[in-house]
């Protein structure tokens, strides 16, 4: 057995993951770990990293380290993501971290981050067989991209994260603005671009299969079994999310948690993602929205595992990629 590790370092939390491949060649994930480190938080205001922040991050790493080390981990993949690289002091931070834990983070551009997201989808869904448009939502940015036979025709990454909006909607209030309406002027501000997108992309008048990843689709399609009472989570209809956004707004941010049973990090940052979902369904007809369990890091242990075909042929020492 050879063991993986993937990291993704987010605007909203920071995730690691640990898989084992056989001798098959099968791929099995073994260990899960989420932490809830809100870098967007300081980063999307117009702030540096603090000192504090930073320091939970490297304590953080350090910790990682001793898991890949009890579990003879062999090789890494440790991706950042918006928050870092909009941050003055991202870089420092990286260098902190791979001093005190020896983990190399990579600092990835949109255009990456959305590779690595269709090599996770691929792993669940043939999308060599029809059209889809894959649409990741993370804290700090939403990546789009048009597959066609499986091929990426068109791709953009837009700063427009739910965690991101957040922090629009704060601004807002302390101007003496709805947060909705914070929300939406600042998406307003962004469709010239997704317009010209979706221009580019010139789809068909037939609605389009979309795959909703990151936490927040997750979250959307268990919303819809909670509040809509719908028993399949494997997708959520257009018009279902709308309804869904109005019960949420409607309920005090204290009691999402109980009555949703969302964690504290997501009951906030869960209306900005709907608000994020309906703005780019107003510009394509959507036939459904389907939200597997899957995401980012998802592509870092798969990129693992073609580099360990064509690279590692055994080797038991530490390599990242």
């Amino acid at each position: 057995m050879k063991k993986i590790a993937a990291f993704d370092i987010g605007s909203n939390a920071i995730r690691m993951a640990i898989g084992e491949i056989d001798l098959t060649g099968k791929f099995t994930l073994i260990n899960r770990v989420r932490t809830p480190i809100r870098l967007g938080a300081e980063v999307f205001s117009g702030q540096e990293l603090s000192q504090a922040t930073r320091d939970s991050v490297v304590k953080n790493f350090v910790e990682f380290r001793k898991l890949m080390d009890q579990d003879s981990v062999i090789a890494y993949k440790a991706v950042a993501t918006s928050a870092l690289r909009n941050s003055k002091n991202g870089h420092q931070l990286i260098e902190e971290v791979h001093k005190a834990s020896g983990i190399l983070i990579d600092l990835i551009d949109g255009q990456t981050e959305a590779l690595l997201i269709r090599k996770a989808v691929q792993s669940k869904i043939d999308l060599t067989k029809k059209d889809f448009l894959l649409f990741d939502i993370g804290g700090g940015s939403a990546e789009l991209s048009l597959l066609k036979k499986g091929e990426v025709q068109n791709s953009i990454s837009l700063p427009m994260g739910a965690v991101r909006l957040l922090e629009v909607g704060k601004k807002a209030a302390r101007e003496g603005v709805s947060p909705e309406r914070g929300y939406r002027d600042y998406l307003s501000s962004l469709n010239p671009e997704i317009q010209e997108f979706f221009s580019q992309c010139q789809l068909s008048v037939k609605p389009i299969r979309v795959i909703g990843t990151g936490g927040n689709f997750k979250r959307l399609s268990r919303l819809r079994k909670k509040i809509l009472k719908i028993k399949n989570i494997e997708y959520v209809l257009p018009d279902e999310v709308a309804a869904i956004r109005e019960v949420i707004e409607e309920t005090a941010l204290l009691n999402r948690t109980k009555k949703f049973g969302l964690r504290h990090d997501r009951a906030d940052v869960i209306v900005p993602a709907i608000y994020i979902i309906e703005n780019i369904m107003s510009f394509v007809p959507m036939k459904k929205l389907y939200t597997p369990d899957i995401g980012l890091i998802h592509g870092g242990l798969f990129k693992i595992c073609d580099e360990l075909d064509s690279k590692f042929r055994g080797e038991l020492t530490y390599r990242t990629f």
